[in-house]
């Protein structure tokens, strides 16, 4: 029995179970993804772009009063937390600096509370 193969076809035949074993490996790397993630980091935990990060709620308060117009130029506040509760401490100039450290703490995803008894106003 003589069999001849096109080159042609042959080619065909080489791309398409190439094209087959990258589209299964493809869907293998998403099955994969998609059960990574899953296991979601905690919103306290979570940094500035979305990685793991002990201090990712503070840099992320931190971040949100640096970009407030009015609170951009307090540089004698701290940021710590412990767990979801944001904790201030330093001076402010009046009460309307921290009534507006509150509100953009606040708003901040994943903040539960806010502790301003550590800050001073002078």
């Amino acid at each position: 029995m003589n069999i001849k193969l096109n080159p042609l076809k042959s080619l065909l035949i080489v791309f398409i179970v190439t094209s087959l074993v990258t589209l299964n490996a493809c869907q293998k790397r998403t099955a994969l993804l998609v059960k990574d993630s899953s296991n979601s980091i905690a919103i306290e935990r979570t940094g500035l772009d979305g990685e793991y990060d002990p201090s990712g709620l503070a840099k992320r308060v931190a971040n949100a009063l640096v970009e407030d117009s009015i609170l951009s130029e307090v540089s004698t506040v701290y940021v710590a937390q412990n767990e979801s509760k944001i904790i201030f401490k330093g001076t402010v100039s009046n009460q309307t600096f921290l009534d507006r450290l509150i509100v953009v703490a606040r708003n901040v995803k994943g903040v539960s509370e806010v502790d301003i008894s550590q800050v001073e106003i002078r």
